[in-house]
């Protein structure tokens, strides 16, 4: 299985490295990001296990990391990694309207 990331991802990776470092130092933004990673590769590893969200957008699976909710789905051989939010955002607000 490959991993994939959405453009969103990638936009909300770069905000989650620029407010750590900027808030908590280069350390810190290392260890958060490695962190996160590794969840991925956790999820990689056993997509099934995650919980369901199907009320976000089809086959939506959901993993904590941190503060951060990861929402990822499954797509033929693929782990799409969709959105990686904050856990206090409302989450049905971020997820975009054009995944089918």
């Amino acid at each position: 299985m490959t991993l994939e990331f959405t453009n969103a991802a990638v936009a909300d990776l770069q905000t989650i490295r620029n407010y750590t470092l900027e808030t908590w130092g280069e350390e810190q933004e290392a260890a958060y990001l490695d962190a996160l990673w590794s969840k991925f590769e956790m999820i990689l590893s056993d997509p099934q296990r995650w919980r369901f969200r199907h009320d976000l957008f089809p086959d939506c699976q959901i993993a904590s990391q941190g503060k951060h909710v990861i929402l990822s789905r499954v797509r033929g051989d693929t782990l799409q990694i969709v959105r990686i939010l904050h856990g206090a955002m409302d989450l049905p607000r971020h997820v975009p309207k054009d995944l089918e």
